[in-house]
């Protein structure tokens, strides 16, 4: 799913502000540093009117003598300030990266399953990224040049007052003329920044899914259709691109012309009024710098377009609701029992996923879900740790609803072992002592490996424990990785036991030895699994069937088989297609 903005509206620049706060003292030297820098230039224009006549006009031997001295102490001091500002905005606006990207990272550990479901993953890590970026910028980058030309503004109209305030009146009609263009602009900017932040996101996701989907892209030759979505997202980033440069360069055009028919005014004003030569170049000169000043102000305030456009799209993510944990009671570690009450659940599109569920498992009971894909087997596992909330009902553990503990603590006593297995760019011994079991000691990792039929293998690699997996475990075949998987949850030794496909990925061989390994897991330990395959949970104390997000059928394996109904016709059909593959390998 492509990523939706949602702009912000009520977000001012000035508002952006707020992340400076904490670096003030260095953002006001370098405003500081900016004002000299603009005192600098604006003071230079000003004394060319004595050096001129003292210097050239009159050949006096002192003005001679320290001219050059007089114009490098104007430029060291510029220069002194220009790196105050310069070097004070960029140490201000890496800080603001850093903050803002702590921010979002520290939203994305809270947000609900909800937002995931709805944003891609290549829009969420773009925002982390080129909107963040994007963002500081306008409050560090942008800003300094906006305080640079607005005081280089004021100081050369002070120098043009100082020698002509009639002519310097005119100039400032121009001014809010200026202003009002860029105010009718600055609107259509924004919308283009939208733009190429969707654009951006797009082009992330289409590089991620191309990324992790190498394999299936080559394999289905999916070469042409990928370059067509990425010549399609790229075109449309450049086209946005060009779009708002001739949109910026338009505005300015027509503020210079606006500043080129006042200078044509002032010039025959001033040859009439009869000025010195001396008096007019001092005029003339800051007038000329208004010149690239303006031009230079219109520039800075269209990017801040894209800047406010990038906000808006952090913002959004900072302002979603993080996940709703109202729990205040700490879930002690023990046996657990479960019992889903008239569970109601549907998605944010109001899709009903489940309908009145009610089923109790007795603490140390195994239990199995089965049924077609899309029957809510998956969905009811998942309300289990709170990933998501039901929409009517309640989930109990041992008789008190779960809404009642802590989120922290429900999820400590649960583990979790899914078809999609996920492993971190890490050692081995990491990805098995993940998060709060990082403190296990060597032995009870080795034991959980050994346990889950993995210990052969992980000795085999080049550093054993110590070797780093890569990006998810792609040195290690399906099976190794799920083995991983399933050592983690070993290692937590947790009273509740989610399995969701675990043995999915697992050769026959592997398969017997995890089933063995997860049997004892399992035992008096409450287990959700949920299975395809009813060869893996001929074992489990229950088996539940869904249909259609309702329970079906519920009673042991052997029970149900005996019966007529969906079970009895999901294991034929098994037993069907294993018969036939037997068949075609004889």
């Amino acid at each position: 799913m492509r990523p939706q903005r949602n702009p912000n509206s009520d977000l001012t620049y000035w508002g952006l502000m707020k992340y400076v706060k904490p670096y003030r003292l260095i953002f006001i030297i370098a405003i500081l540093g900016a004002a000299i820098d603009a005192g600098t230039r604006a003071f230079f224009m000003a004394a060319l009117s004595p050096i001129l006549e003292n210097a050239f006009s009159k050949q006096d031997p002192l003005w001679i003598k320290y001219l050059p001295l007089f114009v490098v102490a104007i430029f060291l001091v510029r220069s002194f300030g220009s790196f105050l500002s310069s070097y004070g905005f960029t140490w201000v606006g890496r800080k603001i990266v850093n903050d803002l990207r702590r921010k979002v990272f520290q939203k994305y550990l809270v947000l609900p399953q909800k937002f995931y479901d709805e944003h891609s993953a290549g829009g969420l890590i773009s925002r982390i990224t080129f909107d963040i970026e994007q963002m500081a910028n306008g409050v560090s980058k942008n800003f300094v040049m906006i305080i640079r030309e607005l005081l280089s503004i004021v100081g050369y109209l002070g120098v043009m007052f100082w020698y002509s305030w009639q002519l310097a009146l005119i100039t400032l009609v121009v001014f809010p003329l200026i202003a009002l263009i860029i105010r009718l602009i600055n609107k259509r900017f924004r919308k283009i920044g939208h733009g190429i932040q969707d654009s951006i996101a797009d082009i992330t996701q289409t590089v991620e899914e191309v990324v992790k989907g190498h394999k299936i892209v080559k394999i289905y030759d999916g070469h042409e259709k990928e370059t067509t979505q990425f010549n399609k997202d790229t075109k449309r980033n450049r086209q946005l691109q060009v779009k708002i440069v001739a949109t910026q360069e338009v505005m300015s055009s027509v503020n210079l012309m606006l500043v080129a028919f006042t200078l044509a005014l002032i010039m025959y004003l001033a040859a009439k009024s009869g000025m010195s030569t001396e008096d007019f170049m001092s005029f003339l000169l800051p007038m000329l710098a208004l010149l690239p000043t303006i031009k230079n102000l219109s520039a800075v305030f269209s990017t801040i377009q894209t800047t406010m456009a990038a906000a808006d799209s952090v913002m959004m993510v900072l302002n979603e609701g993080a996940e709703k944990d109202g729990g205040s009671k700490q879930l002690q570690a023990g046996t657990m029992a479960l019992s889903f009450n008239h569970v109601d659940f549907s998605y944010a599109d109001e899709t009903t996923a489940l309908t009145d569920i009610n089923l109790d498992i007795e603490s140390g009971m195994s239990v199995a879900f089965v049924g077609a894909s899309g029957g809510g087997k998956s969905t009811l596992v998942n309300l289990v740790p709170r990933f998501y909330d039901v929409s009517a009902g309640e989930i109990l553990i041992n008789g008190e609803d779960i809404k009642q503990f802590s989120l922290p603590s429900l999820r400590s006593q649960i583990a979790l072992v899914s078809q999609d297995v996920v492993l971190f760019n890490d050692s081995v011994r990491n990805n098995i002592a993940y998060g709060s079991q990082q403190s296990c000691d060597d032995e009870a990792i080795r034991q959980a490996a050994e346990k889950a039929n993995a210990l052969s293998f992980i000795e085999q690699l080049p550093d054993g424990f110590d070797t780093q997996l890569g990006d998810n475990g792609t040195r290690l075949s399906g099976g190794q990785r799920q083995r991983i998987a399933i050592a983690r949850a070993i290692l937590k030794d947790a009273p509740i036991l989610i399995l969701d496909e675990a043995t999915s990925a697992l050769d026959t061989e592997s398969e017997k030895h995890i089933q063995n390994a997860l049997e004892q897991l399992m035992a008096d330990r409450t287990t959700l699994v949920i299975a395809h395959r009813l060869s893996t949970i001929e074992n489990v104390d229950k088996v539940v069937v869904l249909d259609q997000g309702r329970v079906a059928q519920i009673g042991t394996h052997e029970a149900l088989i005996q019966q007529s109904g969906i079970y009895a016709n999901l294991q034929s059909s098994q037993n069907n297609l294993s018969i036939g593959s037997k068949t075609q390998h004889e």
